[in-house]
This record gives C-alpha cells, sequence and structure tokens, in this order.
C-alpha cells in the first residue's frame, strides 16, 4: 500500500462515488498496490481478518487511529477496482507504520520447566495433543459470513449474514449452520425480499456448511499459529448440496481462540441451488433490474472452546 498521494483520476471517481453513496466524507485516498487483509478493529494482536483487499485498489480512508502498540491504521469506508465500488466498513496498516521507538509489544508465552540438579529441563508434553483434542464452538459476535451481489451489471453490494453457529469436534468434523432470516442488506424492503423470494425461508430456513477437517494435516499451525489449507466442504442451501475445496487461512490466536477464514473469495451461483425462479422474482420485485445469479462470498469464522 502506497502512502497519501495526489487524487488521480480513479480517485476523483471514488470521490463521485463517496458523494453518492458513502457514509460519510473520506478523509483522503490511498493507493493499495498489494494484497491486503482488512481487521474488524485497530488492534496490535486481537483484531480479526474478516476480508482481502486486491491489488491496485483506490481506498477511501474515512478515519485514522492507532493500536495500543502505536501502531497507526486507516478505516476504510469503501474502495475501487477498475471503476467498481466495493463497500467496506475495517481497518488496515498505515503504510510504512511502525512502532514508536521504544514501543514493545508484551508476547504471552507458555512457562519454560526450570532444570534442576537431579532432572534436566523438558519440553513441555501433551500441548499440542490437548489443543486438538478440545471440542470448538463457533463464536458468532466474532464472526462474519459476507457476500457480494451485482445489479444491473456495475452496482456492487455486499451482504451478510448476522445468525450463525456451529461447531468443530475432537475429530475435525465441523458444520456451520446460516440463519437465513439473518440476510442484512442495509435495506429492510431488500431484506424482506431475499428472505421469502429468494431463500424461501419458510421451507428452507438455514443453510448448512459441513466439513471434515483433518487434525494431523493442520498440525503446524499449532506451532506457526497461522497456515493455510485446501478445505473440503458441502454447502447445502434450499435442500441442496453442493461441494467446494475452499482454501482457507487457520490461525492460532491464542489457546482459546482459534480463526477460519477464507483466503481468496468463493463464488456460489444461484443455479446451484434451484433459486433461479426466486432471482426471477427478486429482480422483478425490485423493477426488473438484472441481478448477476452468482455470489462472491467471504468469512471469518472464530471458534473458542466449546464449555
Amino acid at each position: 500500500m502506497a502512502t497519501r498521494h495526489v487524487m488521480t483520476a480513479a480517485g476523483c471517481f471514488a470521490a463521485m462515488l463517496a458523494v453518492a453513496g458513502s457514509a460519510g466524507a473520506c478523509e483522503f485516498y490511498e493507493a493499495i498496490d498489494n494484497r491486503t487483509e482488512l481487521f474488524d478493529k485497530p488492534d496490535s494482536g486481537a483484531g480479526l481478518a474478516f476480508a482481502v483487499l486486491p491489488e491496485t485498489a483506490q481506498a477511501c480512508v474515512m478515519e485514522q487511529a492507532a493500536d495500543p502498540a502505536g501502531h497507526k491504521w486507516y478505516r476504510l469506508g469503501f474502495y475501487t477496482v477498475a471503476n467498481v465500488k466495493y463497500n467496506v466498513d475495517g481497518w488496515v496498516r498505515a503504510p510504512g507504520d511502525a512502532a514508536p521507538a521504544g514501543t514493545t509489544v508484551a508476547a504471552v508465552s507458555e512457562p519454560t520447566p526450570v532444570a534442576t540438579q537431579d532432572e534436566p529441563a523438558k519440553p513441555q508434553q501433551g500441548a499440542k495433543e490437548a489443543f486438538f483434542a478440545k471440542g470448538w464452538t463457533l463464536d458468532n459476535a466474532r464472526s462474519r459470513l459476507n457476500f457480494v451481489t451485482i445489479k444491473k451489471g456495475t452496482v456492487v453490494e455486499t451482504q451478510k449474514f448476522g445468525d450463525l453457529s456451529g461447531s468443530v469436534a475432537p475429530g475435525g468434523e465441523a458444520e456451520v449452520k446460516i440463519k437465513l432470516e439473518s440476510v442484512s442488506t442495509g435495506i429492510d424492503i431488500r431484506d424482506v425480499r431475499m428472505r421469502f423470494l429468494l431463500f424461501d425461508i419458510d421451507q428452507f430456513p438455514e443453510a448448512t456448511i459441513t466439513a471434515k477437517i483433518d487434525p494431523q494435516a493442520i498440525g503446524q499451525v499449532f506451532d506457526e499459529a497461522r497456515m493455510t489449507y485446501d478445505l473440503p466442504l458441502t454447502l447445502t442451501v434450499r435442500g441442496i448440496s453442493k461441494d467446494f475445496t475452499v482454501p482457507v487461512v487457520i490461525s492460532k490466536l491464542g489457546d482459546n481462540l482459534v480463526s477460519v477464514a477464507s483466503a481468496s473469495p468463493v463464488t456460489v451461483s444461484t443455479a446451484d441451488f434451484g433459486m433461479e425462479d426466486g432471482l426471477k422474482k427478486l429482480s422483478e420485485a425490485a423493477g426488473d433490474i438484472p441481478i448477476t445469479p452468482s455470489s462472491p462470498v467471504t468469512f471469518e469464522l472464530a471458534f473458542v472452546p466449546a464449555s
């Protein structure tokens, strides 16, 4: 991500978009040259990354802040790629940021056994096995599942589901339930139309994701705290199931917090789940506007030990 710069033609276009649909005015615009993670809050360790911004994007910076370690962060209102606007609300690390002189971030570590005259020091035994032997429960408050819709060919909007639940068993069997009634688009009438015309929640109130995670295959996350893993999963919507293999980033954020996030958007098509008629009704209800029949989906799921 480059430093603050003079507004380019793309920046001017972004400014017009800001006037048209942003929640507030941009303080300035920032060029994003590299793939950049978007976090839910400016925090030196506890924030959750819930999206990845692509290269060569133009970002609208709404606010600036510093985390407890003194690092500088920017809050983005939206970004544009090839003159297409993507609404977001999250934080990215400011370019060229470094901790102020003398600032340190304390690291929490396990106590090291102390050697005695009679017995040499031994590494902690069983911690890794105990970590993977836990059952895990999805923490809805720290989880996100977003999808992008495109109407009229160019209008891009980010929607989300607010009610998620799930678990991962000690053997790696995982299930996530998505309450379709919790769809949130920012417009009440559109939420109602999607619930009943597209998802048909009276008959199909939930979508489910099932997967089997191999504890041995992800063993390195215990030592390295973060890894990428190709996760085979099954998505079931309206009683129809489809298999996907999704690259995910698994992060060990502590002994009692694990994050599983999409490494890149997953494209889901209405045709795969018998939703063509529902999409047509949704289009007609909105004035016969064309709606792209597929959506990129991203997620960040936080898990805590089962009680």
